[in-house]
């Protein structure tokens, strides 16, 4: 995470930035190599500062705001830039167009606040897809609702884990034992209503520890979430192959959807802004359900659809274990280098 922090006073625009020395070394071209603060800025001051200024451009719609001369310093474990842009008259529309590590992580956010007298703050995330940021100043500042919207879906298709265990909980659910105790391909209508149930127990289980945690009122230390929702992969999956009856499912997405939601809070506790945290937290929480539902409604029909070419028989004794069988290995590998504090995979 980037922050960036401006405040407007007439003509001037007061900017602070502050990055992870990583991702300015990684940034400068110096490679994405472990750094602390204190040393790249001895040795890379006036590159920094230059670097910065170029890609935090302050406007007046279509006027620059020119940067004045730039001060690099440590803030905490991150490197600040500050300098002041002066634009030629006070803005009547202010413009931020942001361009920092990007090139080196497409994946890259900034979470951006801005202070204009008489008005509430504005706080926005910034992507590679949603890089600029314009504010009519006599209107009130734009919803950052959408960029919180995006960054839960982001944070659901970038990952991994989420998604694997996902699948883990779906893959078994269109195949049912009959009276007889034979398996069968579950009519869609079934398999899905059992969906249903499954995501919601997952939904509501996440949603509740995510605002819990992202409000304060609980907190677990981080290796042990991580290791958490990697073991929740190995035990779901291995169950897809050993005992793959759905009944069981609600409890076990419930259950573990507990430790998946501190796992969103984690990281969406770097984006929230220090007050005003209901809309961007459950802006958020939209999001990761949006994503979760595109999951869902290619996961299901695709293995119901494989059940029906397969037969229950064939889908249960080959397709299963041959599906599940890598989300094992995933989240054993994913256990071992939480617990272990380790990268096997760099994923």
């Amino acid at each position: 995470m980037t922050y960036v922090e401006a405040w407007l006073a007439d003509r001037e625009v007061q900017v602070s930035v502050r990055l992870a020395p990583r991702d300015v070394m990684e940034d400068l071209g110096g490679g994405d190599l472990p750094v602390e603060a204190a040393p790249l800025i001895a040795a890379h001051r006036e590159a920094i500062a230059g670097h910065v200024t170029a890609r935090v451009e302050i406007q007046d719609g279509d006027l620059a705001c020119p940067p004045g001369p730039a001060t690099v310093a440590t803030s905490g474990d991150r490197v600040e830039v500050r300098f002041v842009a002066t634009c030629p008259a006070p803005p009547a529309r202010l413009v931020i167009d942001y361009a920092l590590v990007f090139a080196a992580d497409r994946n890259h956010t900034a979470a951006l606040r801005v202070h204009v007298p008489g008005q509430r703050t504005a706080d926005t995330l910034l992507s590679i897809d949603a890089a600029r940021f314009a504010w009519q100043l006599d209107q009130p500042p734009p919803s950052g609702a959408g960029a919180f919207v995006r960054e839960g879906i982001h944070h659901v298709v970038t990952g991994l884990d989420h998604i694997a265990f996902v699948l883990a909980l779906l893959l078994a659910v269109v195949i049912a034992r009959d009276a007889g105790g034979n398996w069968q391909v579950r009519r869609l209508g079934p398999a899905l209503r059992t969906t249903a149930g499954v995501v919601s127990a997952f939904t509501v289980a996440h949603s509740i520890t995510l605002i819990a945690a992202a409000l304060g009122y609980v907190e677990l230390p981080s290796r042990l979430v991580e290791s958490s929702i990697a073991a929740s992969i190995v035990f779901t999956a291995v169950a897809d192959i050993v005992r793959p009856e759905a009944r069981w499912r609600l409890a076990t997405a419930f259950g573990f959807g507990l430790m998946h939601g501190l796992g969103f809070a984690r990281m969406l506790a770097e984006l929230l802004p220090p007050d005003d945290l209901v809309v961007p937290l459950l802006c958020f929480n939209l999001g990761v359900e949006l994503a979760q539902l595109a999951i869902v409604a290619i996961a299901v029909p695709s293995a119901w659809l494989a059940a029906r070419v397969l037969s229950a028989p064939r889908y249960r004794s080959v397709a299963l274990p041959v599906l599940a069988t890598p989300l094992v290995i995933f989240g054993a590998i994913w256990l071992v280098e939480r617990l272990a504090d380790v990268s096997i995979l760099g994923l």
